[in-house]
């Protein structure tokens, strides 16, 4: 029903992932599978709207009203079965760009901010970059490659270093784990008994698979409601980043209007033309392209994880649970990190996200991004195989 096989020349677009190898230090034929950006075109429901905008030639400044953040908390309530009110939303341009306003909403100069690494390495850098001090929780895992939280130590690290917030990755980049309900229940309670805000990043929520199923935190009850701020985006569901629009989701009004003071001091006042008519459409007309992606993504995933087990046993791919981003651990090669990269880059021709950038625990690691053409991944396969048997 859907042409999710095509693959699409998308150089000379300006697009960061495609056009940018020279700036960012890479070779031009190193084929990316690094940033969280799909491959494919976004649905036609949302690209006629924008089709639509654009005629009618008028972009002058645009204010959201009612009925468009009902738009948003239906979406939400229908994919994830939790009801935000409308009144709850303020839009931001983006969720790095809200999470970091975040700090200055919640937590002032040199309070302690928690992350679980490894973890999106932005959410490290916007803690140093306001001027608060990092506390790095580090996730355990299995010899499996599945990751859970020690409750222990990080109950400790939150009491040790009087944490003010703690951002929540949910689903977890690049670890791929979907958090249960029971798991979400321990991280809130702990965060309640030390008045830590929970800053929930679930911008990756519409990509979970087989039998898990993504909870809100804010779901949970209505104490991590009024403790907590949701943070969302149509960006990876429907490849929009470019359009610059995002979520914030707040139950309290408290803390509402704190993040819209902190959005507001930006000179952030209205939202993006574009951006408005892209969500109008994608959160009401495409729920089927939705489910069409996300099945398309799992099998790639199967693929991919059976190809390693088949031809290339000494890498390791943690299951993911939720994402598009496959977390490959390649300690098995025995290559220290420069090695590794020389492997990578030089030899595959990949340019991928090297894990220790995700935080030191990720050492060893390779994020991959199975968002795109099947044949896409049979090549970045290939190449790897080609360079490591060779």
């Amino acid at each position: 029903m859907y042409d999710l096989d095509t693959v699409y020349d998308r150089r000379n677009s300006n697009s960061l992932k495609w056009d940018f190898a020279k700036e960012r230090h890479h070779s031009e034929d190193e084929l990316p599978l690094w940033v969280a950006d799909m491959d494919f075109r976004s649905p036609e429901p949302m690209l006629k709207a924008l089709h639509q905008a654009a005629d009618h030639g008028f972009f002058g400044y645009t204010v959201e009203k009612q009925p468009d953040r009902k738009i948003v908390t239906d979406w939400l309530y229908r994919r994830h079965g939790y009801a935000f009110d409308p009144e709850d939303v303020v839009f931001a341009p983006g969720v790095v760009f809200a999470l970091t306003h975040a700090m200055y909403a919640y937590t002032d100069p040199g309070d302690s901010v928690m992350i679980s690494e490894p973890v999106y390495y932005p959410f490290g850098a916007l803690v140093r970059d306001t001027g608060r001090t990092l506390v790095r929780n580090v996730l355990s895992h299995d010899e499996t490659g599945h990751y859970h939280i020690d409750f222990d130590i990080f109950e400790k690290q939150i009491r040790d270093n009087n944490v003010k917030a703690y951002i929540l990755c949910s689903p977890h980049n690049p670890v791929g784990r979907v958090w249960t309900r029971e798991e979400l229940e321990r991280i809130g309670n702990i965060c309640l008994s030390y008045g830590v805000t929970v800053l929930s990043d679930e911008i990756h929520a519409d990509f979970v698979y087989e039998d898990n199923r993504h909870i809100p935190f804010a779901s949970i009850s209505p104490e991590f409601a009024r403790t907590s701020v949701t943070f969302t985006s149509p960006s990876k569901t429907f490849n929009t980043a470019g359009l610059q629009i995002a979520e914030v989701l707040a139950r309290d009004s408290e803390k509402r209007e704190a993040i819209r003071k902190a959005l507001n001091k930006t000179g952030y006042a209205e939202i993006p033309v574009m951006g408005l008519a892209a969500i109008r459409a994608a959160y009401t007309e495409c729920d089927d392209w939705v489910d069409a992606v996300v099945s398309y993504i799992h099998d790639n995933i199967i693929y991919m994880e059976e190809y390693l087990k088949d031809r290339l046993p000494m890498l390791k791919m943690t299951h993911p649970e939720g994402t598009y981003l496959p977390w490959v651990d390649c300690s098995g090669l025995g290559l220290d990190r420069k090695e590794l990269e020389e492997l990578i880059r030089n030899k595959a021709k990949l340019w991928l996200d090297a894990g220790y950038i995700f935080g030191e625990s990720g050492t060893g690691y390779q994020r991959f991004n199975a968002a795109c053409p099947r044949k896409t991944i049979e090549e970045a396969l290939s190449r790897l195989e080609r360079a490591i048997k060779e």
